[in-house]
């Protein structure tokens, strides 16, 4: 089984850890700082290939961190498939303070030109992997409606879609009904309110399980998604049918960055990659994210790493 991965905002994450509580306004020294590549589609790609699959891995290059796209194909053994462009990638900013709490300062991206789209989105619509992945935010140069109209030319030619974004970009792409779709609880919030399917909710904080589920439904049966999974932190994951939900697995905090691209990548592969039914898949998945959050800055489990987790999680997950 091989997957492409589509990621159109590629940047580079630096973590700087305080050794304080921060202090708005004032000097926030940083003990450590953790610096590597940044983004949705390059973290599924990796925990994809680091599951034992092969990855076709489409991006943008250039500027001076270009580095940070193009060292995970040595290092990881990802075939990328790189579109050169002259804005360079943007910078991503995560503070954790002493408390564990974490500010994040993400660039825009972009702008990329309408040639540089058409390269990259040309390069990816033609390669032949039957589950495609797209990822992550859109730079500056390119419209909301892209993933609505990259998922409705996948969907045509066969393919199973995953896509993980938000906003306005997953309003938009939600009508095309891409496979699966996996907001977290704010996220979910803010689709459910943009799409009219609910009152408006400003976060997703104050939800349960049961709400965030029942939101889950009416999106699957309102756009036609099979498989509409919300990943709500330390409350688990739940998914539209309602037959399926999973607790989170406690372990220390240490870098919840790209806990949920490992989570729907984990799902990605055990149902499209292994063949697992749903609820085996849902717990791979929760095992593949905290495996994560174990790790400190944008580190990425190995399947090493999920197998000890497996090990601690309950084989039957049910409601």
């Amino acid at each position: 089984m091989r997957f492409a991965v589509l990621s159109l905002n590629p940047g580079i994450d630096r973590v700087l850890y305080l050794e304080k509580k921060l202090d708005p306004g004032h000097m926030n020294r940083a003990v450590k700082s953790v610096t590597s590549q940044g983004s949705k589609g390059a973290n599924a790609a990796i925990m994809l290939k680091r599951l034992g699959f092969d990855v076709t891995y489409y991006s943008f290059s250039g500027g001076s961190g270009s580095r940070f796209g193009t060292e995970i194909s040595p290092e990881e053994g990802i075939d990328c498939r790189l579109t050169e462009t002259s804005c360079g990638l943007r910078l991503n900013t995560k503070v954790i303070d002493a408390d564990g709490l974490c500010s994040e300062f993400n660039e825009r991206g972009g702008p990329v030109t309408e040639a540089e789209f058409g390269r990259l989105a040309q390069a990816f619509l033609s390669d032949p992997a039957q589950t495609v992945f797209m990822c992550g935010s859109f730079p500056q140069g390119v419209e909301n409606t892209v993933y609505k109209e990259l998922v409705r030319v996948e969907k045509s030619l066969g393919r199973n879609v995953v896509l993980d974004c938000s906003g306005e970009a997953l309003t938009q792409a939600v009508v095309s009904s891409p496979d699966v779709i996996k907001p977290n609880i704010d996220e979910l919030a803010d689709l459910a309110s943009s799409l009219g399917l609910c009152e408006h909710i400003s976060t997703g904080c104050g939800l349960s399980p049961g709400d965030a589920q029942a939101l889950c439904a009416k999106i699957s049966s309102s756009f036609g998604i099979g498989r509409v999974i919300c990943t709500m932190g330390e409350k688990g994951a739940v998914e539209n049918t309602g037959k399926y939900s999973v607790s989170a697995f406690p372990t220390e905090l240490r870098g919840f960055s790209g806990a949920g691209d490992c989570f729907l990548a984990g799902f990605g592969a055990a149902v499209y990659g292994m063949g697992l039914p749903d609820a085996e898949a849902m717990r791979f998945a929760a095992a593949c994210g905290a495996a994560k959050v174990a790790l400190e800055g944008t580190l990425l489990p190995t399947a090493a790493d999920i197998e000890i987790i497996l090990g601690y999680l309950p084989a039957t997950i049910g409601k």
